[in-house]
């Protein structure tokens, strides 16, 4: 009889054990919030009052969740399912925090405002940003060069859609902005990436300093990007060179279908850009008419596609452009 309640007794610890265990690990792998007491792996933006099944701003609660993130050195925030958050202010995607949403989950954005403002070291996988308000005239994503991003920051967005269903044509989905002394964004990597319906969809603008620095957007990856149903679907604006540039870009894999309202497919400033891909269904727009753009203030760029000569406008100099019909390099 000893014996027997020393085995039960002993079995009992050892479930125990083996329930703290078993805790443990759910609490590791599923994302305890601040109400743990295990480091989690991420945060869970509905633990701070997102929804995503409901008509209600989840705006502050993400929010929330990104500011705890960051300040609790977890570094991630989770937005999981296929759910529909709603976003009626802008978010900051604190320094050091990656927003990972899962594959369909969607971001719906009401109102006009910049949705995304992307800090140094911070980065979004996965996930559709949509905007539904026809008024809507702003920045989906948005970098800006006051952060000074360069090659050893872990910058990055990837495998992201960001639409804009309204019918406007209005707004940027993803902008690369440099405005003042001393500012840039060099060698960040944007892969996988897909932009419908906008008035711009990826823009870099490098505005010259008001003192005698400089201000540039350089050295910046754009892989596998898809293009559609934008009226100016790349549009790169700096001078050729120092004061302001945008140079060494490289557009990779690059797939743009133009429609009825497109009315530039690339326009380009800067020097020794690298663009390489293919311009579709051209003929939707009814005429020959340029639809690449090398401004007065490009040099040594450089365009891989299939598109003949006749939709090129070349104002630059030392551009390289191929085409199946010809290559042809401009001498100015």
């Amino acid at each position: 009889m000893i014996r027997r309640t020393k085995i039960i007794y002993f079995s009992a610890i050892l479930l125990v054990i083996c329930l703290l265990l078993y805790n443990n690990h759910v609490a590791k792998n599923q994302g305890m919030t601040k109400a743990g007491n295990v480091q989690p792996e991420y945060v869970n933006v509905d633990e701070f009052g997102a929804n995503g099944e409901d008509s209600k701003d989840d705006s502050e609660s993400i929010q929330r969740a990104i500011n705890y993130s960051q300040k609790s050195k977890i570094g991630k925030v989770k937005l999981l399912g296929n759910k529909n958050y709603i976003l009626k202010s802008g978010l900051v995607l604190a320094e050091g925090v990656e927003l990972e949403f899962g594959q369909n989950t969607r971001l719906l954005i009401d109102g006009n405002f910049q949705a995304i403002i992307v800090k140094k070291n911070a980065s979004i996988t996965n996930g559709i940003f949509e905007v539904a308000d026809e008024n809507f005239d702003s920045d989906v994503i948005y970098l800006d060069g006051n952060q000074k991003f360069w090659s050893w920051d872990r910058t990055q967005i990837k495998n992201v859609t960001i639409l804009n269903t309204s019918g406007s044509h209005k707004g940027t989905g993803l902008h690369l902005y440099a405005g003042g002394s001393d500012q840039y964004i060099c060698f960040v990597n944007f892969s996988d990436m897909k932009i419908a319906g906008f008035h711009t969809g990826v823009k870099l603008k490098a505005k010259k300093p008001e003192d005698n620095k400089y201000s540039f957007i350089n050295g910046n990856r754009f892989i596998n990007l898809t293009l559609d149903d934008c009226i100016s679907c790349i549009d790169m604006n700096s001078s050729v060179s120092v004061p302001n540039e945008s140079s060494g870009n490289d557009f990779s894999g690059l797939q743009i279908q133009v429609s009825k309202n497109t009315k530039k497919a690339i326009t380009v400033s800067g020097s020794d850009n690298k663009f390489e891909g293919i311009i579709w269904d051209v003929h939707l727009l009814g005429e020959d008419k340029p639809i690449i753009n090398f401004s007065k203030d490009s040099m040594r760029n450089s365009l891989y596609s299939n598109i003949g000569s006749k939709y090129i406008e070349d104002n630059g100099e030392y551009n390289y452009y191929s085409s199946p019909e010809e290559k042809t390099l401009n001498l100015k």
